[in-house]
């Protein structure tokens, strides 16, 4: 097993290394989280590139934390989706759930 970084490994895969990195953290692409960089096995990723890209999780696997090494979360972690305030998502699970919901009146 030989190791490598996201730049050589994103090299590879012919993407972005932001990419990458996203694919690891959703488990979609196999990677090794060590301490706070992810590594790539370069013939997992040879692999991967070659199998079908519908279920890699399922055929590669995903592995988190080799190392005993306390990993932290990224403060600049990715944020997906529409951001919605408290109210919007109360309104939405309601809407969805089919519940009736008091709502302010403005004057």
């Amino acid at each position: 097993m030989q190791l490598i970084g996201t730049k050589k490994a994103a090299e590879i895969l012919d993407m972005h290394p932001v990419t990458l990195r996203e694919m690891a953290a959703k488990k979609e692409i196999p990677a090794y989280k060590i301490g706070e960089r992810w590594r790539f096995d370069q013939e997992e990723l040879e692999n991967y590139v070659k199998m079908d890209k519908d279920s890699p999780e399922q055929e590669m696997g995903h592995k988190e934390n080799l190392c005993h090494v306390k990993s932290s979360p990224s403060k600049r972690g990715a944020k997906s989706g529409i951001s919605r305030s408290p109210r919007q998502m109360v309104s939405g699970y309601a809407e969805a759930l089919g519940l009736a919901i008091k709502t302010k009146r403005h004057s």
